[in-house]
């Protein structure tokens, strides 16, 4: 079931002389729609938002949309119900490879350190194998999935004997409490309130074991960072509205990025989705806010691509600079371009 928040921004499109409109790029769209979440990732367009920022660049709406399943997100994308999708990056990479006309136009956050595998202290999970003792909860199909595969993986565990239960993160946390699973692995802030029962421990990060049999290890086991994705049939029709929405979301994410700035972003964030600050607080330092295209963009992409096609869900390998438009972001600064796409429009 999709449900709405709109936020009204403005009235009227009003001109700065740092803004979209004053460098001559009217966008073709004044109402912007996004696919939105409860999560950190979106505190750079709700700081953009409550700023006012879209406004100054001449959109006088943006309207928000949470969806059920990422697979309605990007369906919502395709048809135009949204403009633009900040999802974890496997979701986009699965439908790039199976035909969906979707293209890749900046990183919004690298999530190393956001996904956890968290689980009950009376479960004793003291090294890689006691998980086969226990059930585990996470939302298949998601960038958890990836995790516990190169966990899998790096720990020379057998997948088959993992005993995974497939749950939505809010079931995920009530059933680990309840002890119908053992453990979970999902993003924030899912794991930081499970911490708060004290009675589940974190036995390993995206990047850092806490098995006690290699406690503090470095084991990098996600590529997950969320991404901003557009249509290519929006992108080819609006460029200047793409152009302008670029630059009001990478101003606000240099803003959030900035340490100066983070107890105000915090407080814009926690504001608008009526959470708890002191939570968000505490999960904050888990994102790094940066659009760039560089080799750790292209890696993280292969990876996951390389995770979709061993698990059988894209049958043919494409490159991940076939989808990824550059161009927009080259515009505002070419500094962030280190690997160029190669998608045109």
């Amino acid at each position: 079931m999709i449900t709405r928040r709109d936020a009204l921004i403005g009235t009227a499109a009003l001109v700065t002389a740092g803004s979209a409109l004053a460098q001559g790029a009217a966008p073709e769209l004044t109402k912007l729609s996004f696919g939105f979440g409860i999560d950190p990732p979106f505190a750079p367009h709700i700081v953009a938002m409550q700023k006012g920022w879209f406004r100054e660049a001449g959109f006088t709406d943006v309207q928000t949309k949470s969806f059920s399943a990422g697979a309605l997100a990007g369906e919502a994308l395709v048809t135009g119900d949204i403009h633009l999708w900040t999802p974890g990056n496997l979701p986009p990479i699965s439908m790039a490879h199976n035909g969906a006309p979707v293209v890749v136009i900046g990183t919004n956050c690298v999530n190393w350190s956001l996904e956890k595998l968290t689980v009950r202290r009376d479960a004793n999970i003291t090294k890689p194998e006691d998980l086969y003792r226990i059930k585990i909860g996470l939302l298949q199909g998601s960038t958890s999935s990836a995790f516990l595969y190169y966990l899998a993986k790096h720990y020379g565990l057998d997948e088959k004997r993992l005993q995974v239960v497939n749950l939505p993160p809010p079931e995920q946390l009530a059933s680990l409490l309840s002890n119908a699973v053992q453990g979970l692995i999902c993003w924030e802030p899912w794991p930081v309130r499970a911490l708060q029962s004290g009675e589940t421990v974190v036995v390993h990060t995206c990047v850092t074991s806490g098995f006690a049999a290699n406690a503090g290890q470095r084991a990098k086991v996600s590529d997950n960072r969320s991404i901003w994705v557009v249509s290519q049939d929006f992108a080819r029709k609006n460029p200047r509205t793409v152009q302008a929405m670029m630059r009001v979301m990478v101003r606000a994410q240099r803003y959030v990025a900035d340490p100066k700035n983070t107890e105000e972003a915090i407080k814009l964030f926690s504001e608008f989705q009526k959470q708890d600050p002191e939570i968000n607080r505490k999960i904050w330092g888990n994102y790094v806010f940066t659009a760039a295209f560089d080799d750790a963009y292209v890696a993280d992409m292969e990876h996951t691509a390389e995770f979709l096609e061993a698990t059988g869900r894209i049958k043919k390998r494409i490159n991940v600079l076939d989808y990824t438009y550059s161009a927009p972001l080259a515009a505002i600064d070419a500094a962030l371009v280190k690997v160029p796409g190669r998608w045109k429009g």
